[in-house]
């Protein structure tokens, strides 16, 4: 049984509990910054969020289906904006924040999502690659939560999502060395963050999936990407762990495994 599905029964019967009200809603009109919204598991999250009604900021360097995705969301009477952004420029990512505080003058939710998988063994590692791999997979999440502490701190609330992976857990294939390292790196940090932020009401969450049938092959860099273009064809669908993340995140375990991948 997966973590979500024993989630998702308790959710259902706070909904059906007499006296549940719109008031008790946690997530409409709540505002959520989600980034790598355009595909995968990103856009999958987003979706989610758009039907719960709440405002989204979605931010991805490839802008098309997230302005598609907004457009749509606010032709349907939602609020939605889309911001084209290079999250291994640490001048662009404080664009991330400061678009939703502009646009919607708080932020509730902050999905770190964005990543890319850089195959190379360590004997081939290029450092430049490396590190442009952690601005993304690491700085970002690091520095958006960063950004965004001192506005959940004022609003004595929030909720902050990091998107890590199973391989932070587990022995990484040759290759996967670098992604691996760059997620586990979330743990450490972000464990760490969940302890220090629970007294301000602010929730730390990493949630851990397995593969998933995204875009994570097909843009993959690096000596050993050629040969793996095609690996996520077999995955789960992103949009069961997506499901089980909202689930989730009403729950108070940091740590959780999503989708129909066991924790270590």
């Amino acid at each position: 049984m997966r973590l979500g599905r024993k989630v998702l029964l308790s959710l259902m019967l706070v909904l059906l509990a007499p006296g549940f009200a719109a008031a008790d809603d946690p997530w409409r009109g709540k505002v959520a910054v989600i980034t790598g919204s355009s595909s995968g598991l990103g856009h999958e999250l987003a979706l989610i969020a758009a039907e719960k009604g709440m405002k989204l900021v979605l931010v991805d360097i490839n802008l098309g289906p997230s302005s598609a995705l907004a457009s749509q969301v606010l032709a349907e009477g939602g609020q939605a904006v889309a911001i084209e952004v290079d999250l291994a420029d640490r001048g662009q990512r404080s664009r991330v924040i400061e678009t939703a505080l502009d646009q919607y003058s708080t932020v509730d939710y902050l999905f770190n999502n964005a990543g890319y998988s850089y195959l190379a063994t360590l004997e081939q590692m290029d450092v430049d690659m490396a590190q442009h791999l952690f601005e993304v997979n690491y700085w970002a999440y690091v520095d958006l939560a960063n950004q965004v502490i001192p506005v959940m701190k004022a609003q004595g609330s929030g909720s902050i999502l990091n998107v890590v992976s199973i391989l932070a857990h587990r022995s990484a294939p040759p290759g996967t060395g670098h992604y691996a390292a760059s997620k586990a790196a979330l743990v450490g940090m972000f464990q760490a963050a969940a302890q220090e932020l629970e007294g301000y009401g602010i929730k730390v969450f990493l949630a851990s999936p397995g593969g998933m049938r995204t875009h994570i092959g097909r843009n993959a860099v690096g000596p050993l990407a050629e040969g793996r273009r095609d690996r996520a064809d077999e995955w789960e669908p992103p949009e069961i762990a997506a499901r089980d993340i909202f689930a989730a995140m009403l729950e108070d375990e940091v740590q959780f495994f999503p989708g129909y991948v066991e924790g270590p």
